[in-house]
Parts: structure tokens; C-alpha cells; sequence
């Protein structure tokens, strides 16, 4: 292909794909206006995990009215927060599933302890900011809250390793706001396979077929109780377990 030929081909291309701030210019009006009607719902935000290791778990040490983009916070991913209510509005995000993640590495007991210190945080975020946050306990209550120009918040438990085995953690985080949990996170709960190994590698194998029977069980339960079940991070054969299992459509809430 001739230097001509390319330049004409990359020219074709930027016809068809016009630039951020172009297409920005050009539908901005019209996508606000359609998420002020509709609700935007974001599947997965670390925000109570950021609060851990950046900010101590205090509340008082960030003021989430402020814009904090370009903002250097040692201590998280890329030293970086990507979330705060300015950001959120200007986003048109609706309702927000908020994670309430503790890694692998901690199981048992502790996990438990630690996923409850971050449902509290949560909790403690709407009670800071209740002109913006609002718990939700049912399904009818994210259109109220919307419709009160307020953000309907839940939690998503991401990795079935904190629950410790237990149905009943299982249903008292569903009491505190928990309306889904992703199955597995990288090296798994021991009663479902993950994609990713512990150290980070790609599972190559699926020891129990996806699911043994406590992860069936546990399927079952979350279809019971209202929970959905999250397929983010699990191996394919989980996937297919899950699915066989549930009585209720499964969501992927981050990918």
C-alpha cells in the first residue's frame, strides 16, 4: 500500500470514528438528557477499598464533594482516586453497586471482620452524604432514590471466600445491603474455580468441575434470598456450573 493509499485509509477511518471531543460536542446534550431519565447503574466501584489503603478508613480524610482528579493518594492503584461525587454527577451515574472486596489472602474469620468493616464504610459514606447516597433494601426503592436526584447505592461481596463458608455470613450480608457476590476473585473460596491463580497466573484446569456442592448450594441460596450471582473473575467452567444451577439471570458486573 502506497503512502497515499494510507494516508486516505486513515483519513476514511477518522470519518468514521470521529474524536472524543467531537463526539463529546455532538451528543453530550442528548446523553444527559437521557440519563436524567433513565437510570445509569455502575456494576463495581473499589471507592471503600481506596478508603482502606489510601486514607487510613476515615471518612474524615476525604471530602468526596471534592474533585479530586489528578489527585496523587499513595497507597492505591495508579496513586490515583477515581471517584467522588462531582465526578459521578457529571457522569449521570444513577445507582452504584459498591465493592466491599478483601483479597484471598485473607480467609476465615478475618474475612469476614474485614468485609463487615467495609460494609460499614459504606454505610457510613450515605450517612455523610445523605443528599447524595441512599441505601437501598429493595428493588423498588433505586427508582425512588433516583427519582429524589439521589444516588441508590448497594454493595457487591466480591469473592465468595468472604462469607467463610458460611450461608449464614451469606444472608447477614444480604440484610446489610449486599446484592450480589462475585463467586470467585483470583485464587477462589475453595468451593468454586477461578480464572486466575493466587500468584496471578491463568487457571489452566477446573478442579471441581466449576462447583462442588457447597458452591451449589450456595447459587441456590443467593437465588433465594434475591442475591445475584456475579460471574467476574470465575473460570469458565464456573460459568457453566452457575448457570446450570441459577433459577435467576447472572450478571458480569466488571470485567
Amino acid at each position: 500500500m502506497s503512502s497515499e493509499q494510507t494516508k486516505r485509509t486513515h483519513d476514511e477511518k477518522d470519518e468514521l470514528y470521529p474524536t472524543h471531543k467531537e463526539t463529546t460536542s455532538t451528543y453530550i446534550t442528548q446523553a444527559r438528557e437521557i440519563h436524567s431519565k433513565n437510570i445509569l447503574i455502575d456494576g463495581h466501584n473499589d471507592l471503600p477499598w481506596a478508603l482502606r489503603n489510601g486514607f487510613a478508613m476515615n471518612w474524615s480524610s476525604l471530602d468526596l464533594t471534592k474533585n479530586h482528579q489528578g489527585s496523587k493518594v499513595e497507597g492505591i492503584p495508579w496513586s490515583s482516586l477515581h471517584t467522588d461525587i462531582p465526578r459521578l454527577r457529571q457522569g449521570g451515574v444513577g445507582a452504584q453497586f459498591w465493592s466491599v472486596y478483601i483479597p484471598t489472602s485473607v480467609d476465615g474469620p478475618d474475612a469476614i471482620a474485614l468485609t463487615l468493616e467495609q460494609i460499614d464504610a459504606v454505610h457510613t459514606m450515605c450517612e455523610r452524604y445523605p443528599d447524595t447516597f441512599e441505601m437501598v433494601e429493595r428493588a423498588s426503592d433505586v427508582e425512588r432514590i433516583f427519582k429524589e436526584g439521589k444516588i441508590a447505592s448497594m454493595m457487591g461481596v466480591e469473592g465468595g471466600h468472604q462469607i467463610g463458608g458460611s450461608l449464614r455470613c451469606l444472608r447477614m450480608f444480604y440484610r446489610l445491603g449486599v446484592r450480589y457476590m462475585t463467586l470467585t476473585h483470583n485464587g477462589g473460596p475453595g468451593w468454586a474455580d477461578p480464572a486466575v491463580n493466587a500468584d496471578g497466573t491463568f487457571c489452566r484446569s477446573a478442579p471441581l468441575n466449576g462447583l462442588n456442592d457447597f458452591g451449589r448450594t450456595v447459587v441456590t441460596e443467593m437465588n433465594r434470598l434475591g442475591m445475584l450471582v456475579d460471574l467476574s473473575h470465575v473460570h469458565h467452567a464456573t460459568m457453566h456450573a452457575a448457570l446450570d444451577v441459577t433459577k435467576a439471570p447472572v450478571i458480569f458486573s466488571h470485567s
